[in-house]
């Protein structure tokens, strides 16, 4: 039996705390729509994060759920060792980098010192993790898993 990393298990382990809170925030969109479009203002320091995410109107409680689905599905993977999973994950860091770096002119002119922090950590944990998931030892842990289909 294959041993898995501690960071993998935890990776883990958060997507499905995830999987909760978009359950979460897929009944309060239902019921309570002023309150999710207010957790997400606060948790958008100078515009630069999720408060994108109320431009879907409607369609909030959609995507939450489907939100939910993809994640429990690589956080399943994860837990499974899954290589798909990882290969997965580091196509989307490599677009959120990219993503990221093309909006650096605006995060720098936006004069906002949160805007600017909240870029960073985007930054900072794309490469952190990124290079994470490159690393030999979870390579080899992952290593081996032909079928996403397979126990």
């Amino acid at each position: 039996m294959r041993s898995r990393p501690v960071g993998i298990t935890v990776l883990s382990v958060l997507g499905f705390i995830s999987v909760a809170q978009y359950a979460v925030l897929a009944v309060l969109a239902l019921v309570n729509p002023p309150a999710v479009a207010a957790l997400l203002h606060a948790l958008s320091p100078g515009g630069s994060g999720p408060e994108v995410q109320l431009r879907l109107g409607a369609f909030l409680p959609v995507y939450y759920l489907v939100s939910m689905g993809l994640t429990s599905f690589v956080a399943y993977g994860f837990w499974k060792l899954r290589n798909w999973t990882r290969v997965v994950i580091l196509v989307l860091i490599a677009v959120s980098l990219v993503a990221g770096l093309a909006t650096a002119p605006s995060v720098m002119h936006s004069g906002s010192a949160g805007a600017l922090l909240l870029w960073l950590v985007r930054i900072g944990l794309c490469l952190g993790f990124g290079w994470y998931l490159m690393s030999g030892r979870v390579r080899t842990a992952f290593r081996g898993v032909q079928s996403g289909l397979r126990p």
